[in-house]
């Protein structure tokens, strides 16, 4: 009886850690946009971009993995501080 009721409790703490995470995995539109324009702002410092960049999200076992993808024209110069 106590291994059928531990089973039980894993089997639903399994199933709300799951819905929690996709509910945390979700970036609206609205907000990847957003990223993707501060992403810009901040690639234009050291490139001339040729378009916005694209981004891609993966989740697995709470960790994210962010892809972020752009192309570019030119790499600017600039010079280093010493």
């Amino acid at each position: 009886m106590i291994v059928r009721r531990k089973a039980i409790e894993t089997d639903a703490f399994t199933r709300v850690n799951n819905v929690i995470q996709a509910d945390k995995s979700v970036m609206s539109e609205a907000c990847k946009a957003l990223v993707l324009q501060d992403f810009a702002e901040k690639f234009q410092e050291y490139f001339d971009l040729t378009g916005l960049p694209r981004m891609s999200l993966t989740c697995k076992n709470g960790t994210y993995g962010v892809t972020v993808c752009f192309e570019a024209e030119r790499i600017k110069k600039f010079n280093v501080l010493k």
